[in-house]
């Protein structure tokens, strides 16, 4: 019988995958399927708020409000973590940022009323005309302790009371740098996907400046303009990739198609 000879689009390709530990696998899977080795290095964990009284104190007015954004699939899981099970509302609108966030929301049995198109952010959630005119209107969004003020701001100016749920919180991770330092000296590491200008922060603050250099020479995969300007910023030497989308398929094409590219 001859072997099978078939390379994977990534064959020989080291790809360093940021996304925190539980939401790596996919992408991981995904990589090795197409030939590829995944390196698993999270850069931010995902835990709950540090004092969870004020969340909860808010969550008893959910039914004063009129629609609810989630920011994330965390955003979605934590959010009903401190529900206690319970579902929302049913007269609370929801809308989900991305395709990820949707789906979580489909899991718990509540699918997103709102979704915004391609590439999933808060400028296309805040382009539908559903988001137009909420004069009067109460808005709440699920997020983490920090993020992007566009939506809040946006919102306001357009009339709606806007407050924060913090569901969860982001630290740094304290895994060892020490595979992504293995991995450059074997010259085998290709890629890093990052998924976050805070996660790019992260790794940037996390690399030892001895090997400074070998991460700016790295390419970046990354899921938004403002992330590739920040590569820029910071010093990475080559223009990171852009996905078109947060989703691990569309940040899977971007790796392939700089796989081809560079081949």
């Amino acid at each position: 019988m001859l072997a099978d000879t078939r390379r994977g689009a990534l064959d020989g390709y080291t790809i360093a995958v940021t996304r925190p530990a539980h939401q790596a696998d996919n992408l991981c899977r995904l990589i090795e399927a197409e030939g590829g080795h995944a390196l698993r290095f999270p850069v931010i964990d995902i835990l709950p708020p540090a004092d969870i009284a004020p969340l909860q104190a808010r969550l008893q007015d959910l039914p004063d409000d009129q629609l609810a954004i989630f920011i994330s699939a965390n955003a979605v899981h934590h959010a009903y973590q401190a529900l206690g099970g319970q579902p929302l509302p049913e007269s609370l609108l929801r809308a989900a940022v991305g395709q990820a966030t949707a789906r979580a929301l489909a899991a718990h049995g509540q699918p997103a009323h709102i979704l915004p198109p391609a590439p999933y952010n808060s400028e296309a959630l805040l382009a539908l005309p559903e988001l137009q005119s909420l004069q009067g209107k109460r808005v709440i969004i699920f997020r983490g302790g920090t993020g992007r003020a566009l939506l809040a701001d946006t919102l306001g100016e357009r009339g709606a009371q806007v407050d924060y749920a913090e569901v969860y919180r982001r630290i740094v991770s304290s895994l060892d740098p020490e595979r992504l330092y293995r991995a450059w000296d074997k010259g085998k590491l290709d890629m890093i996907i990052i998924t976050s200008n805070e996660g790019l922060r992260n790794l940037f603050a996390r690399v030892d400046a001895g090997y400074q250099e070998r991460l700016l020479g790295t390419t970046l995969v990354v899921i938004s303009d403002r992330s590739a300007t920040l590569a820029q910023e910071l010093g990475f030497i080559r223009p990171a990739i852009v996905a078109r989308a947060a989703s691990d398929a569309a940040l899977l094409k971007a790796a392939k198609c700089y796989a081809q590219e560079s081949r």
